[in-house]
C-alpha cells in the first residue's frame, strides 16, 4: 500500500502517503491539500511527506482545452500520486543507519529511531515494562480485528458489485425487444469499450491514474446512456477501488502489523528469559548469603572458603544478569512505549489513505451513477412516446 507515515528523518520512504489520483467532473470540489503537509520531526517532532507542489502549474500546462471542451475536461479530485526517490541516507560515527528502502511504511525507522534517541539521552524505561507489555497484547488484540474488518470490508465491496452487475445485466435482458432497451439495457459500443481497456494496463499509480481518466470520459461522452452501460463502466472503477483498496489501506496495516510484531515478539520473550534467569540467580545469591550469614554470625568466624566463592561466583553472575536484563528491558520498553501509547503516530497514515480512498471511490461512482438523471429523463421519455395515444399514456401532470 504505498501510504505515508509520520517519518523522523526523511519522507522518502512514504512511498504510500498518496493514493493515485482520481478524477471528477466538477472543478468546484477539487480537494485542496496544500495545507495537509505534516509537521516535521527533528529530535521528536513529527514529520512526513510535504505535498509535492508542482502538482498545481504542471495541470494548469497541461490542462489547457478550447472553449468547447472546456466544461466536460475531468479534473483530479486529490494530487496525484508522486513516486518519491530514495532517501539520502548519510553516514554517522556510529555505523550506517539501517537500509529502509525495502519498506513501503516508516514504522521500522521510526521505531529504530526511538531506541537510539533514548539511548543517547540516556533514558530508561525497564521498570515499566510489565504494564507496556500488558498494553502491546491489547495492541495485538485490537490489530487482529482490524485486519479481521479489513479483510470483511474488501469482501463486501467486491460482493456487491459483483452482485449489483447481475442485477443490472438481469434488467437489461428483460428490457430486449421493448422501447425501454435503449436506455435500460443497451451496452456500451466495442469502440467504447476499448477506450476504457486499452490504456493504463497494471496497477501502477500511474496506470490507475491512466485507466480512471479513461473510464470517466466515456461516461461523460455516452452522456444519458443506459442502466446497464453505466453499470458497466462502474464495474471497471470497481476493479480500481480493490487496486486502490488493498495498495494503500490493506498494503500498509500489513506492514505495520508485521514490522512491530516482528520486532516485539521475540523481544519480549527474551526479556521474560532474561527475567527469570537473574531471578535465579537471585534465589541462589540471597540463599547463599543467608548461611553465610548464619556460620559468621553463630560461629563468630569466617565461613568456609568454599561456600564464599561460591557466593562470590552468584553474585558475579547476578550482576551480569542484572546488565543483560536491564540493557534489553530498557531497550525493548522503548520500543513498546512507540508502537502503543506512540502507536497513533503510524496509525495517523492508515485514517488519512482510508478518508482518500472513500473520497476516490465516491467520486468514481459518482461519474458513473451520477448520470443517472439524465437516463430517467431519457427513459421517461421512451415510455412517454411509447405509450402515446394509448391506456398506458400517463396523465397530464404525471411525473412518470
Amino acid at each position: 500500500m504505498q501510504l505515508d507515515e509520520a517519518k523522523p528523518s526523511t519522507a522518502a520512504h512514504d512511498d504510500l502517503s498518496e493514493l493515485p489520483p482520481l478524477l471528477e467532473k466538477e472543478p468546484t470540489t477539487l480537494i485542496e491539500e496544500a495545507n495537509d503537509a505534516e509537521e516535521k520531526r527533528n529530535g521528536g517532532d513529527l514529520d512526513d511527506a510535504v505535498e509535492d507542489e508542482s502538482f498545481d502549474s504542471n495541470y494548469s500546462e497541461n490542462s489547457s482545452v478550447d472553449e468547447e471542451t472546456a466544461e466536460t475536461a475531468v479534473k483530479p479530485m486529490i494530487q496525484p500520486y508522486r513516486p518519491r526517490q530514495p532517501p539520502k541516507i548519510p553516514q554517522e560515527e556510529e555505523g550506517d543507519i539501517p537500509d529502509y528502502s525495502q519498506y513501503k511504511t516508516n514504522v521500522a525507522e521510526r521505531l529504530w529511531r526511538a531506541k537510539k534517541e533514548a539511548k543517547s539521552l540516556g533514558a530508561t524505561a525497564s521498570p515499566d515494562i510489565v504494564p507496556l507489555a500488558k498494553e502491546y497484547q491489547l495492541w495485538r488484540k485490537k490489530m487482529g480485528l482490524l485486519n479481521k474488518y479489513i479483510d470483511e470490508y474488501k469482501t463486501a465491496m467486491n460482493v456487491l458489485s459483483k452482485k449489483r452487475s447481475q442485477l443490472f445485466v438481469q434488467y437489461a435482458k428483460l428490457s430486449e425487444n421493448t422501447p425501454l432497451f435503449e436506455h435500460v439495457g443497451e451496452p456500451l459500443t466495442p469502440d467504447q469499450m476499448s477506450k476504457v481497456g486499452k490504456t493504463g494496463e497494471g496497477d501502477t499509480p500511474q496506470s490507475i491514474e491512466s485507466r480512471t481518466k479513461s473510464i470517466m470520459e466515456v461516461a461523460d461522452k455516452i452522456g444519458a446512456g443506459s442502466l446497464l452501460a453505466h453499470q458497466q463502466l462502474s464495474l471497471l472503477h470497481e476493479e480500481l477501488n480493490q487496486l486502490d483498496f488493498e495498495n494503500h489501506i490493506v498494503g500498509y496495516i500489513d506492514e505495520w502489523d508485521k514490522v512491530v510484531t516482528s520486532q516485539l515478539d521475540d523481544e519480549v520473550r527474551t526479556v521474560r528469559e532474561l527475567a527469570k534467569n537473574r531471578e535465579k540467580y537471585i534465589d541462589k545469591v540471597d540463599k547463599l548469603r543467608q548461611k553465610v550469614n548464619s556460620i559468621e554470625h553463630r560461629g563468630k568466624q569466617d565461613a568456609p572458603k568454599k561456600l564464599t566463592d561460591q557466593l562470590n561466583r552468584n553474585e558475579a553472575k547476578l550482576e551480569e544478569c542484572d546488565v543483560l536484563y536491564e540493557k534489553k528491558a530498557n531497550e525493548v520498553s522503548v520500543v513498546l512505549y512507540e508502537a502503543t501509547a506512540r502507536g497513533w503516530v503510524d496509525f495517523y497514515p492508515v485514517i488519512k489513505n482510508v478518508m482518500k480512498f472513500e473520497i476516490n471511490r465516491l467520486g468514481r461512482e459518482s461519474s458513473t451513477f451520477g448520470s443517472f438523471h439524465s437516463t430517467l429523463e431519457a427513459l421517461k421519455i421512451d415510455y412517454k412516446q411509447a405509450t402515446k395515444d394509448t391506456a398506458d399514456a400517463p396523465n397530464t401532470g404525471s411525473a412518470l
